[in-house]
């Protein structure tokens, strides 16, 4: 078959001519640019709680410290992995776990996050604080503002003014697998456990 009789077959497959004209591609997604923070901040936490991620909301830095102190006791864990970042070296400054020596042995990871979609309870994480924290220990504790929490994805993109990272992961509640006989299994290429401590001030 020749690529005339080829393309014919699909002008006639859908129903055009050579001549018709190609629709123009739908308009992209206007972003918001004024929101109810505290409507976002309820409809994230539903949104999470829904998925099965577990929500800890705390006022301040001080109550997040603590709260890690306890999820981390009564975890049982024996180490943890955590990203390099500020807000993680305050919050993690009380924890006397031990730090694994590879991350894929550790029992806990811990890292902030770039932005918590609230439309769909999303965790975004760039790589310039590293993912091995949220994707290799079978639990993994996520650290976020309030202020951090955007409608969707359109106004998370708008709103990241440098130049975009090399990747991104996109989390939504734990790790989630079926097989062909859609028997569902949580945590093979991911946590099975994530927590979000949900700071209200910065």
């Amino acid at each position: 078959m020749n690529k005339d009789d080829f393309l014919g077959r699909i002008r006639k497959a859908l129903h055009r001519e050579a001549i018709s004209p190609i629709e123009a591609p739908p308009a992209l997604l206007s972003p918001l640019t004024d929101w109810d923070n505290a409507a976002l901040v309820e409809q994230f936490c539903d949104e999470l709680t829904q998925v099965g991620a577990q929500v800890h909301r705390v006022a301040t830095v001080k109550e997040a410290r603590d709260k890690l102190v306890q999820l981390l006791v009564e975890s049982g864990a024996k180490s943890y992995i955590r990203s390099s970042d500020a807000l993680v070296d305050e919050v993690a400054e009380a924890v006397s776990l031990p730090l694994a020596q590879r991350p894929e042995q550790a029992d806990i990871g811990i890292s902030t996050v770039t932005f918590g979609i609230a439309n769909t309870g999303t965790l975004v994480l760039s790589s310039e604080v590293g993912r091995q924290a949220s994707l290799l220990p079978m639990t993994y504790i996520a650290l976020i503002y309030a202020e951090q929490i955007v409608p969707s994805m359109t106004e998370a993109l708008t709103l990241y003014q440098r130049e975009l990272p090399s990747a991104w992961v996109q989390a939504t509640g734990p790790s989630r697998t079926a097989d062909i006989e859609l028997t569902l299994t949580t945590g093979v290429h991911g946590p099975g456990v994530v927590k979000v401590i949900l700071i209200a001030k910065h």
